[in-house]
Order: structure tokens, then sequence, then C-alpha cells
């Protein structure tokens, strides 16, 4: 869902339910040209519920392992400690840059507010972009004890499938803005769900949870 309110920070959010509790995360983005304002980082913070937010802001603070501290990274973390959100960082580089005399530093890091378990930040060596994958461990034990059925592919009746996949999806398609392009990728997506449904049976089989019976014969 969109973050209402943003005048120079982009950012994408989703809300999840961890613990039993709606969390919301987003991903934020602030292009080096533009300022980092209160009223941006308010927005993605007072929606009241708990928040991760994983940014890349264009800012260093020597608090959360950066080479240097810059007047960006020193007006986040005082907003920080004065709203009581808490920087997490990774402890090595973020950022590989492409300029070969160029120093690799951290660059994203992850903000939270109100969350009632620990955040663990690893970066990775990996892809081929000048900024880094970063894994976030939020250390939340699963809240479900088993996984629900799920269909069995293997006897899916992929005609059948064929026949309500084709019913669902209109083909008069006009993608004129991201509205539109949204709401196509949700019709589709429903439309799958839907088409399976009709077309697999409910659940896979499970094996008989009683035990084998033995059986003994006498010899002569």
């Amino acid at each position: 869902m969109p973050v209402p309110g943003l005048n120079h920070l982009g950012a994408t959010a989703i809300q999840v339910v961890l613990e039993g509790k709606p969390v919301i995360i987003l991903a934020a983005y602030l292009s080096p040209s533009r300022p980092l304002i209160g009223a941006d980082l308010a927005a993605c913070f007072g929606g009241g519920l708990p928040v991760l937010v994983g940014a890349d802001l264009n800012d260093k603070q020597m608090d959360w392992n950066s080479r240097l501290s810059t007047r960006r990274g020193k007006h986040l973390r005082d907003y920080a400690d004065e709203n009581s959100y808490m920087n997490v960082e990774p402890d090595s580089p973020t950022t590989i840059l492409y300029n070969p005399s160029a120093t690799p530093d951290v660059f994203n890091i992850v903000i939270t507010k109100n969350l009632s378990f620990p955040v663990y930040l690893t970066s990775l060596s990996a892809l081929s972009s000048d900024h880094l994958p970063v894994l976030i461990d939020t250390a939340c034990p699963p809240s479900f004890n088993h996984p629900p059925d799920r269909p069995d592919f293997r006897r899916t009746d992929w005609a059948n499938f064929q026949t309500h996949f084709e019913d669902l999806i209109p083909f008069d398609l006009e993608l004129h803005n991201g509205m539109a392009i949204d709401t196509c990728v949700e019709n589709f997506s429903g439309a799958v769900l839907k088409a399976l449904a009709a077309s697999s049976p409910k659940q896979c089989p499970r094996d008989d949870p009683r035990p084998p019976r033995l059986t003994a014969s006498r010899g002569r």
C-alpha cells in the first residue's frame, strides 16, 4: 500500500502479522538531491502500529558503522532519539561502489518503532548491484504450528483450469497508469487461485494415521 503524506521520501509499505499482531514493513529511499525532513519520517512512523523500515536514505552516521557522519545522518539520529525509534545497522559495509577508488560504506539501515522482538542485519556479498543485499532477521517465532493444507497439483485437471481461467480473464485490458496495472495484477492473481480451486483437490491426501496391523502365522 502507498504511504500517504510523503514529500521527498519514496516508500512502499505492506502490513503483516507477526506474533499475532499487525506490523508495518516499509522499503524507503531518499535521493541524494532531496532533503530529509521530519514530516516524511512522521508519515512513515505515525500510523500507530509497530513499524520496521528498511531504508537507503543516502546518509552516513558513525553510530551505525559508517566511516563518517553527515549532516543528514546526524538529523536522522537525533530525530530517532527524540521519538524513541531504534536504528539497526549491519556489522559490515552495504555498498561496494562501481568506482574502484571509492571506499565501501554503510548506507542501508533499518529503523524500528515499538517492535517486541529483536532485529539483526547481515550484509551479503551477492548480486551485481553497488548496493549489497541486506538480510533482515526478525528472530520472530512463527505464529502457526502446522502449515495449511495445499492442493495436490499432481491431480489438477488442467483442461478444466484453462477453461475457468479463460472465463475469468478479460482480454480488452487497457493499462494507462499504475493503478490500472495494479488492478490487472490483482485480478490476474485472483483468477489463478480461483481456477486452481475449481480444478484441484482440496488438499493433499494424508497418510493413514493408524499404525499398521501386524499379523503372525503359526508354524507347524
